[in-house]
């Protein structure tokens, strides 16, 4: 099962208000949507990151209730949650993991449990949930953990980070001479990242708290054996020095050159436009055509514009096993078929509708799926 961290659908829990989040994340989050829908095809299981579940809110209001109970039912997303949240502390505490609330005081939605967190997101829509179920279907959709069982790992994995850097060492130098103990922070203070829609100063904080949500992101990727991921993350040294890891482009952009080569459809927009259903979407990337596209893809098109262009081409010329047999087997077959399916129609099989034969015959191709896809703008 190949599967996707979409940490750029993270609407990162911050200080500010939850319906401010909710509204950021809408003014700039349509590429994100587009980039959800079209994953779907991609891979078989799409992994949101979040804390209190708002991405669940989002998504009910941009897609529609019965949208999201089709990717919950089919396993096309799965939420991971992130019990509490990660802060660059005052008085030499560094990186730590905190919760707001408890034990006498009601706990916050990012770090409440699961199922108060879901009823929350849930709340705050204008158009509550009709079905019942919908609380139920996100909670077994859910894997969760404890920051603060990882923020020592995590807090670690920065310092390195840093510290390898020379280039990030001798910013650092300039004004710090302990990790823990940065300025910029009171000593009774909390900074936090708060994702790309907060305040960025762009101090050593603001990078160490960026760079620590990036390990974070990784180790996400980690634990739910995601094979790739994208970020919203404004650092980029860290995700270039890391990039290393793997010598292949982001499947969005090889994905994004094989729709130019193809001349497919926008399918984030057909979608967003609701020229075709998402259900639609779901089940095209349900089908044993999409399974044998997403092999082809990441086997064939993950290297460079020019790899994938030869590959489409190789692809087209592929002719179905229907087109290459004699018309003397295809009749045997027809015939045999005919006689299973009712022993008295004998040779007047010949009546056997066609288009059964080619769906019989033809097997399963990436080039089946991508006609597919290009059916959804006629």
């Amino acid at each position: 099962m190949k599967k996707f961290l979409s940490a750029d659908f993270w609407l990162v829990y911050n200080f500010d208000d939850p319906n401010l989040r909710y509204k950021k994340f809408l003014s700039r989050g349509r590429p994100s949507f587009k980039r959800l829908i079209e994953s779907i095809l991609l891979y078989d299981n799409i992994v949101l990151p979040t804390q209190d579940f708002l991405t669940l809110t989002v998504l009910i209001g941009v897609l529609g209730e019965d949208e999201v109970i089709e990717l919950l039912r089919s396993k096309a997303i799965s939420f991971l949650r992130t019990k509490g949240s990660l802060a660059y502390m005052g008085n030499g505490g560094g990186i730590q993991s905190y919760l707001i609330g408890g034990p006498k005081e009601p706990l916050e939605p990012f770090c409440a449990p699961i199922d108060e967190a879901i009823d929350w997101a849930l709340k705050g829509l204008e158009v509550k949930p009709k079905n019942k179920k919908l609380p139920q279907l996100v909670a077994e959709a859910t894997t969760e953990f404890e920051l603060s069982k990882v923020a020592n790992q995590i807090k670690h994995e920065t310092y390195l980070d840093i510290l390898g850097s020379a280039e990030l060492r001798n910013y650092f130098a300039i004004r710090n001479t302990e990790l823990d103990k940065l300025a910029g922070v009171k000593p009774n203070g909390v900074r936090i990242f708060g994702g790309r829609d907060s305040n960025w100063q762009g101090d050593e904080i603001d990078i160490v708290m960026a760079l620590t949500s990036t390990n974070l992101e990784l180790r996400m990727m980690e634990m739910t054996n995601s094979d790739d991921g994208i970020t919203d993350n404004p650092i980029r040294m860290l995700l270039e020095a890391k990039a290393q890891r793997t010598l292949q482009r982001s499947s969005d952009v090889a994905f994004t050159e094989l729709k130019e080569i193809s001349e497919l459809p926008d399918i984030g927009e057909v979608v967003l436009n609701k020229q075709v259903p998402l259900h639609k979407i779901l089940e095209i990337s349900k089908s044993n055509d999409a399974s044998k596209f997403r092999e082809w893809f990441h086997e064939n098109c993950r290297k460079d514009t020019v790899t994938s262009a030869k590959e489409y081409s190789n692809l087209l010329k592929q002719v179905p096993l229907v087109q290459k047999l004699p018309s003397r087997i295809i009749r045997f077959i027809v015939t045999n078929i005919a006689g299973v399916v009712n022993p008295t129609a004998g040779i007047g099989a010949g009546l056997v509708d066609s288009f059964f034969i080619d769906k019989l015959l033809q097997g399963s191709s990436p080039k089946f799926f991508i006609e597919k896809l290009e059916q959804l703008s006629s």
